[in-house]
């Protein structure tokens, strides 16, 4: 009996310590792959929801909208133009280097000096540079005052990178390989496949309680939420909205959602003739049923945009997008024709040489809820008013490399845009001011007008925010007008979890997914 009994405890105890010390994994799924794990070369959701996880800024917008503190401690004004940030003491880099106040500099001069600069460079384009004060201190200098500074340190782009790392590495091994301080560690990358990443143990605000994140990239809408209910998965990103409430009723998942900052736009190249014509675009935005978008396709997953940046933003006006462009198919058949088109035996407007309206579309296609079936959607309303439109799809890397590039061979595209500071400045002065163009900036439609740069450079400099928020709705009032893009849909951030799953709150802003707090049952 002796003999029979110690095996026998002996695999009780076992299974008792391997479920004591069983590996928390959290399995996350999401429709794309990153471009790059580095913000030097990335700055959309799908590669900031990873490198967050790895690199830290100085501070953060929590879900509230409040700034908090990560590598700073505290901050303060030393002048106008002048922020001094104190840095958090006794921190290391995954690769056991010291985070101090050089750390903080490299990194924001590898953005701003680096020959193309850093992705996010045109978004911080303020900021002169940093200074180090001493090796716990620096300050942030901009280059006039500029109401929304602190903000700009904000931004989940602006995560400090281990200086050794990049230097050994190298910078186009670092984009695949990133070293931060943050709660977890860089372990692998499987394109299109999966990114894994492991507790960070001496994490200064203490050991995760996850072990270990998993990423795992499934395109197709349909296979993400089958793996969440097969349990493959514990955490699906852009999760079906005609799911949403079957699973809100069941208590084997969690649906955790936040109003955002996002707006979903079909922009015009304005480079392009065919779209050159205001009468042309007006007669788009005449052509789309906006509302129909919102209840039959995102069904929940999103509200229809009223500006060009989101409610929730500083600076945000209602352009009255509805009573100016409603839906109306035979206005814009008017339009049209007013542009010097005529609409041929075959539903198709021609012009003068009996050339079909034809617009090239580069849209995004997994990158934004929905964006695909949007895409189509538009399509077929274009059709009805006799305009062709051609869709490119290709995987989210090469849409938003075309997208970025100095010259655009598209009439349209379509894109989610995230207020990530929560200030109008991070998309207006980006997007709308004539020099700001791609690939150094963010003027994807090409928009110039005199007046808007002109507001947009004052509301940048004033430190009144009465008077930085009258400019901002004088902006949005011209691009009502000028309609440059149309803002089809505001984003509502959605995950849908298992239940046994704890700890996590959505974010507005999409590109923060805090997995700190995160633990598992």
């Amino acid at each position: 009996m002796k003999t029979r009994f110690i095996p026998v405890l002996a695999l009780v105890l076992a299974l008792v310590m391997g479920a004591a010390f069983a590996q928390k994994t959290l399995t996350i799924v999401r429709p794309s792959d990153p471009v790059a794990l580095d913000p030097q070369l990335e700055t959309t959701a799908p590669g900031s929801w990873v490198y967050t996880q790895i690199l830290e800024p100085l501070v953060s917008v929590n879900q509230d909208m409040e700034v908090v503190p990560r590598l700073a401690t505290s901050w303060e004004f030393i002048d106008a133009t002048r922020l001094r940030f104190t840095l958090r003491e006794g921190v290391t880099f995954h690769d056991g280097t010291p985070f101090n106040a050089d750390a903080v500099k490299y990194t924001w001069d590898r953005a701003t000096n680096n020959d193309p600069p850093g992705r996010w460079r045109s978004l911080a384009s303020a900021v002169e540079g940093v200074e180090v004060v001493d090796e716990y201190t620096v300050d942030m200098v901009a280059k006039a005052e500029f109401g929304p500074l602190l903000l700009t340190a904000a931004m989940p782009f602006t995560g400090i990178v281990s200086p050794a790392a990049v230097e050994a590495l190298g910078s186009d091994a670092f984009t695949r390989a990133p070293v931060g301080t943050g709660p977890f560690k860089f372990v692998e990358w499987r394109a299109n496949d999966r990114i894994i990443l492991e507790a960070n143990d001496d994490y200064w605000r203490g050991r995760p309680a996850l072990d270990q994140v998993i990423f795992r990239t499934v395109p197709e809408e349909g296979a993400r939420m089958l793996s969440l209910r097969t349990g493959e998965a514990d955490m699906v990103l852009l999760p079906t909205p005609s799911d949403l409430p079957e699973l809100e009723a069941n208590p084997d998942f969690i649906v955790e959602g936040a109003p955002g900052v996002g707006i979903f736009y079909l922009a015009f190249n304005l480079d392009r003739p065919s779209v050159a014509d205001v009468r042309v675009r007006q007669a788009v935005a005449h052509a789309i049923d906006r509302q129909l978008i919102v209840d039959a396709i995102l069904e929940g997953g999103g509200v229809l945009a009223k500006s060009v940046i989101g409610e929730p933003v500083f600076g945000f006006k209602d352009m009255q997008l509805l009573e100016r462009y409603p839906y109306d198919p035979e206005r814009a058949v008017e339009l049209l024709e007013e542009a010097g088109y005529t609409r041929g035996s075959d539903g198709f407007m021609r012009d003068a040489d009996g050339n079909v309206l034809t617009l090239d579309a580069l849209p995004s296609n997994g990158r934004s809820l929905k964006d695909r079936e949007i895409a189509e959607t538009l399509q077929e309303f274009l059709r009805q008013v006799g305009i062709a439109m051609n869709l490119d799809f290709f995987e989210w890397a090469t849409t938003f490399t075309l997208m970025r590039g100095e010259t655009l061979e598209y009439d349209l595209n379509s894109f989610t845009w995230f207020t990530t500071t929560a200030d109008a400045d991070y998309t207006m002065y980006s997007n709308y001011v004539s020099t700001e163009l791609p690939p150094s900036s963010w003027n994807r439609w090409r928009y110039a007008n005199a007046d808007v740069d002109e507001w947009l450079k004052a509301a940048r400099a004033s430190l009144d925010p009465a008077e930085r928020a009258e400019l901002y709705g004088k902006v949005q009032d011209q691009l009502a007008v000028d309609l440059p893009a149309i803002p089809l849909y505001g984003s509502y951030e959605v995950a849908v979890l298992s239940a046994d799953v704890t700890g996590f709150v959505a974010h507005p802003i999409q590109y923060i997914l805090d997995l700190f707090p995160v633990d598992k049952e």
